[in-house]
């Protein structure tokens, strides 16, 4: 476990105020600007938990959005999602005991976010939750009981919608509630001047291409699906780029698959490994449409104007399918079905007309996040 900061606390040593805790590729994109919106109403002290550990997936990101390091970075890496949960609970717990924080903030639905709000709510520490509210029907699914948890224990819900927030008055009426909008449009915003050509990412690009991420673990580890997967995304009618997240890549080689290399190949399925956040903006901006079960991704086309096809059962921002902007198809039916649903989104918006991407606020969440904080008694 390494530690960043000497004991007693910030550099300045002052006292932290704020505990921000985090530990995967979509929140530590969230925490560069939490953290900066936080730090003007007390000191931040930050944790990440390294549940992403790839350089793609954390290094990349902090030196991208130019983030300062950690506070502290727990090292927890891979494991089953109990043994990986019970140690972000145990080695957050022990941060949050030197450092004494008076409210900690936790981003999302991870094993992380599960962890960290456990840890704080038993040392009787409150917990913000930012991103709270979202639902899936599957309510064994791992995210979906991470969410739940953590709506229940969070002593402020911080939601990006507006039915989430609805959802959130139903379910914890009693609970402090604020429609914050999405601190990923805040951090997308912000990156926008600073994307690379799509081209300079994919050498020998086509100008008319589909870009392609697969990470979920119910796709990627039933072999069937993932092989579905691929076999439909190479079917496709227009050049497919997909970005191997590493478990794709782990599940690619073990089972020898013929495409297991990350380097481009020749054909209309091209693979690359994993890319950096504004790598993967740029890549998204430029394509004719997207092809995920990623739901970052998900949003970041919405707010693009890219048409998204979503590979799973459902999506928890719903938002993005009743605007148009996103279709979902099981990946049971990735065979029979892809390949007409991103056709049809393509011709449904080959006229140049868009939706309008306002469902999840307008670029300001993270100064939301901080002002319903700073409200709290």
């Amino acid at each position: 476990m390494r530690r960043c900061w000497p004991p007693g606390g910030p550099g300045t040593g002052s006292a932290p105020v704020i505990a921000l805790c985090y530990g995967t590729r979509p929140q530590v994109i969230k925490a560069s600007v939490l953290r900066r919106a936080l730090a003007g109403i007390g000191a931040v002290y930050t944790v990440d938990t390294g549940q992403h550990y790839d350089f793609a997936l954390n290094e990349l990101l902090y030196q991208q959005l130019a983030v300062a390091a950690p506070d502290e970075f727990l090292e927890v890496g891979s494991a089953s999602h109990a043994e990986q949960t019970a140690l972000i609970l145990t080695r957050v717990e022990a941060a949050l005991q030197r450092v004494a924080p008076r409210i900690v903030v936790a981003i999302g639905d991870t094993n992380s976010t599960l962890g960290v709000a456990l840890a704080a709510a038993k040392l009787r520490i409150p917990v913000v939750h930012v991103e709270a509210g979202l639902r899936a029907r599957d309510r064994m699914m791992a995210e979906e009981l991470n969410r739940r948890a953590v709506d229940a224990i969070a002593s402020l819900l911080c939601t990006p919608c507006r039915s989430a927030t609805e959802r959130m008055r139903a379910e914890h009426p009693h609970t402090v509630t604020a429609e914050t909008g999405d601190v990923s449009l805040d951090v997308l915003q912000g990156a926008l001047p600073r994307l690379p050509t799509a081209g300079s990412i994919v050498p020998g690009l086509a100008s008319v291409y589909i870009f392609a991420t697969l990470h979920r673990a119910e796709l990627t580890d039933d072999p069937k699906l993932l092989h579905g997967a691929l076999r439909s995304l190479e079917a496709l009618d227009h050049p497919v780029v997909l970005a191997v997240h590493p478990r794709t890549r782990e599940r690619l080689v073990e089972r020898a698959d013929r495409r297991s290399s990350p380097e481009p190949h020749s054909g209309t399925l091209t693979l690359i490994p994993a890319v950096g956040y504004l790598e993967s903006l740029a890549l998204t901006r430029g394509a004719a449409a997207v092809v995920t079960d990623s739901g970052g991704l998900q949003r970041e086309a919405y707010w693009l104007g890219t048409p998204c096809v979503t590979l799973r059962q459902e999506t928890e921002w719903e938002e993005t399918l009743t605007s148009g902007a996103n279709h979902l198809v099981p990946p049971t039916h990735a065979t029979q079905a892809l390949g007409a649903a991103v056709e049809a989104q393509l011709l449904r918006w080959a006229d140049g007309k868009r939706w309008t991407p306002d469902a999840y606020g307008s670029g300001h969440a993270a100064e939301a996040v901080t002002a319903a904080i700073e409200a709290l008694p």
